[in-house]
């Protein structure tokens, strides 16, 4: 169930798949990627999260030595991640989201006063009446961030049973690329994530991106 996407001996990048947790929950049966990452790679520390509905490239830092280097990075926003989105309806223009999050909920997050800071920028790729394909930039890493925002400018994500509809297997998320510099070598480091099947299938389904055009669009809107 491993899906390694960039290994050396400080870093382990995977591609998680969606409908799999990232840590044990209260489900004692379920997979769970950080243990699946630990029996293969032995003493590995989680340095971020992804949605159980969410699929695409995250990574574990293999050394404890690096881990003050990697949350400097994540503090200085220096470590940047780019995630592809469906969403519903027709959203033309790129917008600057900078609106705080409050829990509204025992598992939701809306916008409002007094919240934590969120900045979330959303640039559209192929715009149709039936749904939109766009490229997301977070400048923050808030719970739930990138659904609640869109859905707080009327453009949840297709699929996403708690902000928007239950109208696909998930909310179309996808963590299609992570940049860092790698905490040993000071070198710039970029791994990218293969979008998955349910992804492509939705696109084409919605006819945001025709069933006649090459795929590859959808793979080079990084």
């Amino acid at each position: 169930m491993l899906d390694i996407l960039y290994e050396d001996d400080a870093l382990l990048f995977v591609n998680k798949p969606a409908g799999i947790v990232v840590q044990r929950g209260y489900d004692a049966e379920e997979p769970v990627l950080l243990e699946i990452a630990a029996a293969y790679a032995g003493t590995i520390f989680l340095m971020q999260r992804l949605d159980r509905g969410t699929s695409g490239v995250m990574f574990f830092s293999k050394l404890a030595s690096i881990n003050a280097n990697l949350t400097r990075q994540f503090e200085g926003k220096r470590i940047r991640k780019r995630y592809l989105a469906l969403c519903e309806g027709e959203l033309g223009e790129r917008q600057t989201i900078d609106a705080p999050l409050i829990r509204i909920g025992p598992i939701s997050f809306g916008t409002g006063d007094g919240g934590k800071r969120a900045i979330t920028i959303v640039t559209p790729v192929r715009s149709t009446r039936t749904g939109s394909l766009v490229a997301v930039d977070l400048l923050t890493g808030r719970t739930h961030q990138i659904r609640v925002h869109l859905a707080a400018i009327g453009h949840p994500l297709i699929g996403d049973w708690l902000y928007g509809q239950r109208n696909d297997v998930r909310p179309m998320l996808h963590a299609r690329e992570l940049s860092m510099t790698h905490p040993l070598t000071n070198e710039p480091l970029r791994v990218e994530a293969p979008l998955p099947d349910d992804f492509r299938n939705t696109a084409s389904e919605r006819v945001i991106v025709s069933r006649s055009e090459d795929m590859m669009t959808l793979e080079g809107c990084s």
